[in-house]
């Protein structure tokens, strides 16, 4: 997949998850259609440059499904960036030393629905998550009659945003 189609793609999936496009994306290389080749990817958003890597997941026939992560943390210092899984204002009223845990149930919610294209059945988080860089808590997942964990950490924190990443366990809880 040419470097400028892989951007194309990795600048939807981002707006997927935050509901709105990055200002741009730009690629390094072009993806190779082999199952765990990566590339490197920059967005722009506000000013703001975020460090991008895309996975090819899995290749059918002339389709690659891709994994979009952005970066930990902004390249340079600026505004907000847009997170690959959402980002939190951890309260309204200005900085806040966490995000309330119904805020990391909304944004969870909406991260899991866009990757797997619908709703949780339910998503529910006990505690607030210390908005720290590498915080994490741990919430439930419910869907189909079952029950999975997912840890929540936040990826980056700027001024009273928020970025976290959502981590469902790879089987469901008994």
């Amino acid at each position: 997949m040419s470097k400028e189609d892989v951007a194309e793609k990795a600048s939807e999936a981002l707006a997927k998850e935050v509901g709105r496009e990055p200002d741009d994306v730009t690629c390094e290389d072009d993806l190779k259609a082999e199952v765990g080749a990566t590339v490197r990817c920059e967005l722009t958003d506000g000013g703001t440059k975020i460090g991008v890597t895309v996975t090819a997941e899995s290749v059918d026939g002339d389709t690659i499904h891709m994994d979009v992560q952005a970066d930990d943390a902004p390249k340079t210092d600026s505004s907000a960036p847009p997170a690959e899984d959402g980002s939190a204002s951890p309260s309204a009223g200005g900085a806040s030393e966490s995000v309330p845990s119904t805020e990391v149930e909304r944004q969870g919610r909406s991260a899991l629905a866009a990757q797997v294209g619908r709703e949780p059945d339910s998503f529910d988080c006990t505690e607030d998550l210390p908005a720290r860089v590498n915080a994490t808590i741990r919430c439930v997942l419910g869907a189909e009659s079952q029950q999975w964990g997912v840890t929540v950490t936040a990826t980056s924190v700027t001024g009273d945003t928020v970025q976290m990443d959502f981590k469902v366990d790879s089987t469901p809880m008994s």
